[in-house]
């Protein structure tokens, strides 16, 4: 039986919407809604058997939902806010909420960390120009008809690179609109990193003239420089040795060097990568749709991990293919924080590890940039940049590419 949520009942409207607080309320206090408690023990109970959550975790989860519950009147809405102050009782909040999301009584009030952070560092800026600026992230965030959306990471940095301008010029701005093209020029002139934020700036004003905001472009035809590029470099023999003994003293960084150095997979390629996208029978791996054959290498480094994960979470339905002991009672991919330090041994960081693939698949096909593009996933100028790089390679030595 899957329950969803608990019966139609009354609602206590609220008068004062003050936020709660779980200090010195203890798990033991009479229940409130006894109803509400007896259903989340039956959800919890369901959800931990479903992700192979541990007796402790279970027991953790069930002292959550009484504290709860315990403060919390038949039909009042309990909020994420209040949940995620169970930490100081020891209780995992993940696992709260987990049992939560999804029914009607819960309301995630969260902050989006991106809308924190821009309400952070853009305050001292006008309402006109604050808002002119919020339509740009918007359309970075969310993207448009003609627009693909952004990374957040990608939409952080952009907003840092125009922040500096905004902040010296901004004041005496009531709106975008009155930035004349010798503001942008006298202040791009002595910028330590002009070309970068000359595009940000681009992207800004360009989608203000899009989006009707402005009447024209202030930064057309302003060159700010050619953005540089890094040229990917083969690693050495004794980096290739290094890595190799490395990642023989942790099965989970072993196959972390393999779909690196040998399938040219990105960070958030191998964090996101599932257990389903693996054949071993079949000897095939398809990360995000591509499918290629399972080198030997990579399947025994597969093997071995997935056999240290069975002995170390043998309850683990997490359907990822690395888990930490974070994630393995969740259904979540493991962070960059865990897979930074696990590549630490490293002597090289995993980026230098696939140009290194990618330059041998490059120097193998007769430097090709469309056969980097199909096997890698590589967009046009990057595939020209390895391209690019093998060429030169093959003239210094005078071996010529094949």
């Amino acid at each position: 039986m899957r329950l969803r949520s608990v019966s139609p009942r009354w609602t206590e409207l609220t008068l004062f919407d003050l936020p709660r607080d779980l200090r010195g309320v203890s798990s033991k206090r009479p229940l409130l809604d006894a109803d509400l408690a007896a259903f989340l023990t039956i959800r919890a109970e369901q959800i931990a058997e479903l992700r192979g959550w541990p007796s402790r975790t279970v027991g953790s989860v069930g002292r959550g939902i009484r504290t709860l519950c315990a403060v919390h009147r038949p039909g009042e809405r309990i909020r994420a806010s209040t949940i995620t102050q169970l930490t100081h009782t020891a209780v995992p909040t993940n696992h709260v909420l987990e049992v939560f999301e999804g029914i009607e009584i819960f309301l995630d009030d969260r902050p989006d960390p991106l809308d924190v952070w821009c309400q952070k560092h853009l305050a001292l800026l006008g309402p006109g120009v604050r808002a002119e600026l919020d339509t740009w992230i918007s359309v970075l965030r969310h993207g448009t008809t003609r627009r693909r959306p952004r990374a957040r990471s990608t939409v952080t940095t952009l907003v840092r690179l125009v922040l500096p301008f905004l902040t010296e010029y901004g004041r005496k701005y009531t709106t975008l609109r009155q930035v004349t093209r010798n503001d942008l020029t006298n202040w791009l002139a002595h910028r330590p990193h002009r070309a970068y934020e000359a595009s940000a700036l681009r992207s800004l004003f360009s989608t203000l003239k899009a989006e009707r905001m402005i009447f024209a472009n202030p930064m057309r035809g302003i060159n700010g420089g050619k953005l540089t590029t890094t040229i990917p470099a083969w690693l050495t023999t004794e980096e290739v040795e290094a890595v190799a003994h490395a990642a023989l003293q942790d099965p989970a960084l072993r196959v972390v060097v393999a779909l690196s150095g040998i399938h040219a997979l990105a960070s958030h390629e191998i964090r996101k990568m599932l257990l389903d996208q693996v054949d071993l029978a079949g000897h095939r791996l398809d990360p995000e749709g591509l499918n290629r054959p399972l080198d030997e290498y990579t399947a025994g480094a597969i093997t071995d991990y997935l056999d240290y994960r069975h002995r170390r979470w043998p309850n683990s339905t997490n359907p990822h293919l690395l888990i930490s002991r974070n994630t393995a009672t969740t259904a979540t991919p493991v962070g960059t924080f865990w897979l930074d330090k696990l590549v630490r041994p490293l002597p090289i960081g995993l980026d230098r590890l696939r140009q290194d693939r990618i330059l041998e698949e490059a120097l193998a096909n007769g430097a090709d940039p469309l056969h980097l593009a199909h096997v890698f996933s590589l967009g046009a100028k990057t595939s020209l940049r390895y391209t690019t790089a093998v060429a030169g390679s093959a003239a210094e030595s005078g071996t010529g590419i094949k």
